[in-house]
């Protein structure tokens, strides 16, 4: 199998296009007849009305499938965009937007356990006060909820760095409001020149095509730095002998994320690959590689309908639960926490065990993971609640620019 990788552009390549619709004729979760996705495409490019907008979950395929590399879902987000700047962005997406007070990922923070908090607190002086080191790890927002993905000896020799304070800006590029991401790219290369880095690894997939990909060629901000999947980093060392790892010898159904496909092979070979030295067996789900379904997180982009978000959980749940694998397996930290929230929320019988491959990589090792992601999003789910139900009774908007000031930072030792 061959996934055509594909460029992120600044705009529709609308000289490209040829009005197939493949891009929506072959999309996984719009699968238009070939004549009404025709009709669609051509109401994105002239800016009118299309139910694409509110039915798109934002995985990207389309930009793989697309035939003339015109890059459709760029399309999409800039009438994402446009939309905002209009009508505003929902008051309930302040409560999962980055640098918005009391957001999931703050709430989530406040049911880390003292171990957890104590691991958060020591990345975030990290950041404050780098080591002398020029590699580092990123932890991203996703880890930030669940630190105990990263709290392993496996990491001693790298050390770790992150705060809620520097985000990528990934859901603000997602929704096509590039101001705001921009103002968070700037902010990551402040401080990466700051802290004198090198190479950065991520175990983000959205934060490693943000920093290789979007900020240079869309955002205009380009990083200095290289920047490595943890996955890849991990294949180093098991293949060089500084990690052993003992075959785990299970079935698994692996969730391929959205972000992936932009890289062509390369992510969805080194993830296999990882999982082989782990000697687990990849029973591929009905959508898989560029054909994979989105979790939910980025159906969120198109109106912030949380219908949108459990509907598109939910299918994915029930597609991995319909597969004979022993134990089903994500490698984004947004989709481990999402479909944990979601399957809590709706107290779902989906009971197949799910895991992190990074959790896979700890059992590999012979560690136990603290497996803490349902406890997390149970008390998050509890306390986000009745204000996620107190907003949409409100209702009401706030404005694109609210988004684009990002904090000023000025680190200082938290000690």
């Amino acid at each position: 199998m061959t996934t055509k990788p594909f460029r992120f552009t600044k705009e529709f390549v609308s000289e490209r296009c040829d009005s197939c619709g493949r891009c929506f004729a072959e999309c996984p979760v719009l699968r238009l007849p070939s004549q009404e996705a025709k009709q669609e495409l051509e109401k994105l490019v002239h800016a009118e009305h299309s139910f694409v907008l509110d039915r798109c979950t934002g995985c990207m395929d389309c930009n793989s499938i697309c035939p003339q590399e015109a890059n459709p879902h760029t399309l999409i987000m800039t009438r994402w965009g446009e939309r905002c700047r209009v009508e505003g962005i929902p008051e309930t997406a302040r409560l999962v937007l980055p640098y918005q007070e009391n957001n999931l990922h703050r709430t989530g923070q406040q049911a880390l356990t003292d171990r957890e908090q104590r691991l958060v607190q020591a990345w975030e002086t990290n950041w404050h006060k780098p080591p002398a080191c020029d590699t580092m790890m990123f932890a991203g927002c996703n880890m930030l909820l669940l630190p105990f993905m990263l709290d392993s000896p496996l990491y001693a020799e790298l050390p770790i760095f992150g705060s809620l304070d520097l985000c990528c800006g990934e859901p603000f590029y997602r929704m096509g409001c590039w101001d705001a991401a921009r103002a968070a790219a700037q902010n990551v290369r402040n401080e990466f020149m700051r802290m004198r880095l090198k190479r950065v690894v991520v175990p983000c997939l959205a934060c490693y095509h943000l920093f290789k990909c979007v900020y240079p060629d869309v955002l205009d901000v380009p990083l200095d730095v290289e920047v490595s999947p943890i996955e890849e980093w991990l294949c180093e060392r098991v293949l060089k002998g500084d990690m052993r790892l003992t075959p785990l010898n299970k079935t698994v159904v692996l969730h391929d994320n959205c972000w992936p496909k932009a890289s062509g092979d390369f992510l969805f070979d080194k993830v296999r690959e990882l999982l082989g030295l782990m000697g687990i067996t990849v029973m591929e789900s009905t959508h898989n590689r560029e054909n994979t379904l989105c979790c939910g997180m980025c159906a969120g982009a198109a109106r912030f309908h949380l219908r949108d978000i459990v509907g598109t959980a939910r299918t994915l749940l029930r597609e991995l639960e319909d597969s004979p694998a022993e134990w089903a397996v994500e490698y984004c930290g947004g989709c481990t926490w999402l479909l944990s929230l979601i399957n809590q929320a709706l107290l779902s019988h989906y009971a197949k065990p799910r895991y992190h491959i990074l959790e896979l990589v700890q059992l590999a090792a012979g560690e136990i993971p603290a497996d803490r992601t349902d406890q997390i999003m149970g008390q998050v789910m509890r306390k986000m609640a009745p204000r996620l139900l107190g907003r949409y009774i409100r209702g009401g908007h706030f404005p694109v620019e609210a988004m684009a000031k990002i904090p000023a930072q000025n680190p200082q030792d938290p000690g």
